[in-house]
């Protein structure tokens, strides 16, 4: 794959966080108020750990996206460097 190519694919993933950022907001926001609402009836207690899975298990999804796109960014940096070190030890052949 091409230096490119990797960071095309990282400003990609990047493009996808921050559009998912606004709803994984309001998904975060919408399980919490459900748990509240919830929280006097008897599946309160499970609709409330069932709202914090979720929204942990977001976030998570969320931070997994950023930390791909900065190893694409990284592997990209590492196909410069390997390419600059091959033509130097080449040139002048």
């Amino acid at each position: 794959m091409s230096q490119a190519d990797l960071r095309a694919s990282a400003g990609a993933v990047d493009t996808l966080v921050a559009d998912l950022q606004p709803v994984l907001k309001k998904a975060l926001t919408d399980l919490a108020d459900a748990g509240t609402s919830f929280a006097p009836w008897a599946a309160g207690p499970r609709m409330t750990g069932a709202g914090k899975g979720w929204g942990e298990a977001l976030e998570t999804l969320q931070q997994t996206f950023s930390d791909h796109a900065e190893g694409l960014r990284l592997l990209a940096n590492g196909h410069a460097i390997l390419e600059q070190e091959l033509l130097s030890k080449f040139r002048g052949w």
